[in-house]
C-alpha cells in the first residue's frame, strides 16, 4: 500500500495522512477528509496551517507525554479555534512503572499491548471522542505517528471491520516516512542525544510488529470492540463511531 493519495503534503509534519477508503463493516469504506493520522504537528508552516484551516480540522488528540508537550509546545495550531485534548498514553513520572511495567527487551509487539493497559484511560477517552459528531474532522498524533499512534490507528480501523492486513499495510505506510522523521529528531541535540541510547529496534516499522499487536489484541481480548467496552468505552460511543466514520452503503 502506497502512501499516494493519502498523504498530507506538508512541509513541517511527515507523516500526516487520511484514514479514509478502506472497506469495513458490510464492505462500507472509511470516509475520506474525517479522521486523520500523523506525527508530531510542532514545526508546521504557514502553508501547513492554511492547508490544515482548509479541511475544516476540528479537533486534534495529542498522544505524546507531558515531558514532549512541555518541550515543543503545541505549534502553530495552538490559536486555532480547533478543540485539542492531551491524551498521554505513557504518563512519566506517574507511577506507571509500577502499576504496569513495561515489557522486557524491545519487542514493539509487546510493547504496543502494553500501551492498552498502561494508556488505557487515554486510549478510552480517545475512542469516546470518535463517537461524538462535533469532533470531525479530527487528527490524532504522537511524535513519530508509529507507535502510540499507530495503536491508535489500528484499534478504530479494527472497530470499523477493516481487515487485518489492511490495517498493517496502513501501518506500514510509516516505513516511507521514517527517515524524514529520524532526520527531525537527529537535528534536535536533547533528542540526539537520548536517541543515541534507545535501542535501534524501537525505531522500525515491520509487518510482523502490527500483526502481532493484532493477534494479542484479539487472542487476548477478543478485539478492539471488545477491548474498548470492557475498558470503558460507552457502547453507544462505538456504534456512533461506525456511523460518523463509515460512508452508506450503495
Amino acid at each position: 500500500m502506497q502512501s499516494v493519495g493519502r498523504l498530507i503534503p506538508l512541509e513541517g509534519a511527515f507523516n500526516f495522512r487520511d484514514l479514509g477508503g478502506y472497506a469495513g463493516v458490510d464492505g462500507r469504506a472509511t470516509r475520506w477528509g474525517r479522521l486523520f493520522r500523523s506525527d508530531t504537528l510542532h514545526e508546521l508552516t504557514p502553508n501547513d496551517v492554511d492547508a490544515l484551516r482548509s479541511k475544516g480540522l476540528a479537533t486534534i488528540v495529542d498522544l505524546r507525554t507531558s515531558r514532549e508537550l512541555v518541550r515543543t509546545g503545541r505549534g502553530p495550531l495552538e490559536p486555532e479555534p480547533i478543540y485539542y485534548r492531551h491524551l498521554a498514553v505513557v504518563r512519566e513520572g506517574e507511577g506507571d512503572a509500577v502499576v504496569a511495567p513495561a515489557p522486557r527487551g524491545d519487542d514493539l509487539a509487546d510493547r504496543y499491548l502494553w500501551y492498552l493497559e498502561v494508556g488505557r484511560q487515554a486510549l478510552v477517552d480517545a475512542l469516546t471522542l470518535l463517537g461524538d459528531p462535533a469532533s470531525f474532522p479530527l487528527v490524532f498524533h504522537c511524535a513519530a505517528g508509529k507507535d502510540r499512534t499507530g495503536v491508535l490507528a489500528a484499534l478504530v480501523l479494527d472497530i470499523l471491520g477493516v481487515e487485518r492486513e489492511v490495517i498493517v499495510a496502513d501501518y506500514l505506510i510509516t516505513a516511507e516516512r521514517m527517515e524524514l522523521i529520524m532526520g527531525r529528531y537527529r537535528s534536535d541535540p536533547e533528542f540526539a542525544a537520548r536517541l543515541a541510547k534507545v535501542p535501534a529496534t524501537r525505531f522500525s516499522v515491520e509487518a510482523g510488529t502490527m500483526e502481532r499487536f493484532l493477534g494479542g489484541l484479539h487472542d487476548r481480548f477478543g478485539g478492539a470492540s471488545a477491548w474498548a467496552t470492557d475498558a470503558g468505552v460507552p457502547p453507544g460511543s462505538l456504534e456512533r463511531m461506525e456511523e460518523l466514520l463509515l460512508a452508506s452503503a450503495d
